[in-house]
């Protein structure tokens, strides 16, 4: 009888089901796998977005905030210095007169930063916050860097006003001349920082309270030099860009 080559016995049914099931196995593991993916992402992503609103809320309520408060406090002793100096200088005061009335001026140099709004939209943490939370800050933010810019021009125009040479004979006119660039240099620099800050602490309060203790120190710090020329808080607070001191 010839030999008969073995025949390949037909898959079985339950062949076919074992694939089926390894083939879901692997389906919901992957599925798993990815959900958790996201899960991860969402969880770093609501890390950075706290982060990214904890330091803006911190630079602006803590920072830039309570700064502008002193600028709107001291505004008025500002100008009016300014004015004083100026009469001293057109009606041919002294030089130690001048100088004694150059020496009163001051301003607080700081920073008006937006570090944390920068860092937030450089690891596209803005674009996660939601429109209307982003446009919140981003209106708080607006224009600081003009601020920021006026701010150090201010200090060059202070040391224009304080280079005036405090010993010699009679004031020039051409150190007079000087005096009244640095002078009107000056109360510009003061009225951008004023008209800034009165469109600018009421948007930023809308995001909370200031940081009352830095208020307190930036307002101290102005009493120092101004006196009691210095509006207290509450009325800093009330100003408007419709009010001139």
């Amino acid at each position: 009888m010839p030999n008969e080559s073995p025949k390949e016995p037909p898959r079985a049914w339950h062949d076919w089901r074992n694939d089926g099931r390894e083939l879901a196995i692997v389906v919901i593991g992957v599925l798993i796998a990815l959900l958790a993916q996201e899960v991860v992402q969402g969880w770093e992503w609501q890390q950075k977005i706290q982060v990214a609103d904890a330091a803006m809320r911190e630079e602006l309520l803590s920072d830039d905030g309570p700064q502008m408060v002193q600028r709107l406090a001291m505004h008025g002793c500002i100008a009016s210095l300014l004015d004083r100096i100026r009469s001293a200088v057109e009606g041919g005061g002294s030089r130690p007169e001048i100088s004694a009335l150059i020496d009163r001026y001051w301003i607080d140099d700081r920073t008006y930063d937006h570090i944390a709004l920068d860092a937030a939209q450089a690891a596209d943490v803005a674009s996660h916050l939601g429109q209307d939370r982003f446009t919140r800050f981003a209106s708080a933010y607006n224009r600081m860097g003009v601020l920021e810019e006026v701010n150090h021009r201010e200090a060059t125009d202070w040391a224009a006003l304080r280079s005036f040479r405090r010993t010699g004979g009679p004031v020039s006119d051409a150190e007079r001349d000087q005096l009244l660039g640095a002078i009107e240099a000056l109360r510009h620099d003061d009225m951008v920082m004023w008209l800034g800050s009165t469109r600018k602490v009421p948007t930023i309060r809308q995001l909370g309270q200031l940081d009352q203790g830095r208020v307190d120190g930036f307002l101290a710090d102005a009493r120092d030099h101004y006196g009691a020329c210095v509006l207290d808080y509450p009325t800093a607070l009330r100003q408007n860009h419709a009010t001139r001191m």
